[in-house]
């Protein structure tokens, strides 16, 4: 989109992508209508790394990617910057100055947002302030919980049909 009246943002704007790290220059809307610049980003798909001086986002690609990376190899956010820093200048000569310190924050927020929009936050009217300590959490889908996964009737079970806890100790 164009804005007659856009304002240049921050002048070492840095967007961290799934390719490297890249210095851009990006324009905001200035209009009198105009939303703050953090949501001008967001709704461009840039998640910035602060909100009053926005200097470093991360594409929500790149979020989404380092996410499920970390989900399924244990893959550290550390060795994650480190490689997008190998795909901006493999020679090591011209390395961007260090944003891991922002990507770490960032993607701690993204998780915990992802988490809030998993629990069904965004649609009760508390919001993220009404989450409960643990109210997040999953429930272990093997331990018993009646209604779920105990058939009907599971108290009323004799004696002698209910599996009894064997725990075995060592002599210390």
């Amino acid at each position: 989109m164009y804005c007659a009246n856009a304002t240049p943002c921050h002048a070492d704007m840095v967007v961290l992508h799934t390719n490297g790290i890249h210095r851009v220059a990006i324009d905001y809307c200035d209009c009198s209508n105009a939303q703050p610049p953090h949501i001008q980003l967001l709704r461009r798909q840039l998640y910035p790394a602060s909100q009053l001086i926005v200097k470093t986002c991360a594409t929500f690609s790149l979020l989404r990617q380092l996410h499920k990376l970390a989900l399924a190899t244990k893959a550290s956010t550390y060795d994650f910057y480190r490689s997008l820093e190998q795909l901006t200048d493999n020679t090591g000569l011209d390395c961007p100055k260090s944003r891991y310190r922002a990507l770490f924050r960032m993607i701690l927020q993204w998780r915990h947002l992802k988490m809030l929009k998993w629990g069904g936050r965004g649609h009760d009217e508390t919001g993220a302030r009404g989450t409960r300590p643990g109210e997040l959490a999953i429930l272990c889908p093997s331990c018993p919980r009646p209604g779920i996964n105990l058939p009907e009737g599971w108290d009323r079970v004799p004696a002698s049909m209910k599996c009894e806890r064997v725990f075995i100790t060592t002599a210390g």
